[in-house]
């Protein structure tokens, strides 16, 4: 896990170096770069196995690092972990929405620094080529899906079922009936933070019923509904690859 080094970019000299003596006491490697562009360079040639990125910088600033990192056929499968000092709270959502995998409110703990790190370098070291096609991976997890389906007449209905597994791309899940490929679903899915909704299109479904009378369907997620929701969603995900490596 640590053969491949952290690279940290950020325009804050002590930030860079407090991040590097919590990750060097860890026995990591770490590089680091003063901006977006001389970081995105030195991605290129180091390959870090995670790179930390501040949002807030000048020039091109963290959003900008990130879309362009992510854009890079090279470097796109490198986890990235935002950070920022702003109160903001809208800089969670523009980064989990430009890719990053983790985000990290300045001052933060160094164990919680740690902790996302190895998460994400682990994400990095388990990433085979299936799931690098895969561009987002699934995590199992039972949760409560509300969904409200629109016929063709223009009439809706409402379905209880569950996920099976979840992906920022979308959702594997039980419903009490087969539902026709193509078919758009608003979601309310029952988080433990709290409920969230979103629209989904479905994509498969398994002919056969279940023992039960339940039918197997895959819907993609076509976004979210409320301010806000990606991030939470995120958090859940995040908590569930956290919760598989323990």
């Amino acid at each position: 896990m640590r053969n491949r080094p952290i690279l940290v970019i950020d325009d804050d000299p002590q930030s860079r170096e407090l991040v590097s003596a919590i990750l060097g006491e860890a026995d990591f490697e770490v590089l680091s770069a003063p901006d977006g562009a001389s970081g995105i360079e030195l991605a290129r040639t180091a390959r870090p196995a995670v790179i930390i990125l501040d949002m807030m910088m000048p020039g091109i600033d963290g959003i900008n690092t990130l879309q362009t990192l992510k854009r890079d056929p090279v470097l796109k499968d490198i986890p990235v972990v935002a950070i920022t000092a702003s109160s903001d709270l809208t800089y969670a959502e523009k980064a989990f929405r430009a890719g990053a995998l983790f985000f990290l409110p300045k001052p933060f703990r160094a164990a919680s620094l740690l902790r996302v790190v190895e998460l994400a370098a682990e994400r990095a070291e388990k990433d085979t080529p299936m799931q690098r096609r895969r561009r987002h991976p699934r995590h199992p997890a039972e949760i409560p899906v509300s969904c409200v389906v629109e016929d063709n007449a223009h009439t809706t209905r409402e379905l209880m079922g569950h996920t099976v597994n979840v992906s920022l791309s979308g959702l594997s899940m039980w419903l009490p009936e087969r539902i026709d490929q193509g078919t758009i679903l608003h979601l309310k899915l029952a988080l433990p933070e709290g409920p969230i909704t979103a629209k989904g299109r479905v994509m498969w479904q398994d002919p056969k019923q279940a023992g039960d009378g339940r039918f197997h369907h895959g819907v993609r997620l076509l976004g979210f509904t409320e301010e806000g929701a990606l991030s939470q969603y995120r958090r859940q995900l995040s908590q569930l690859a956290e919760e598989a490596t323990e």
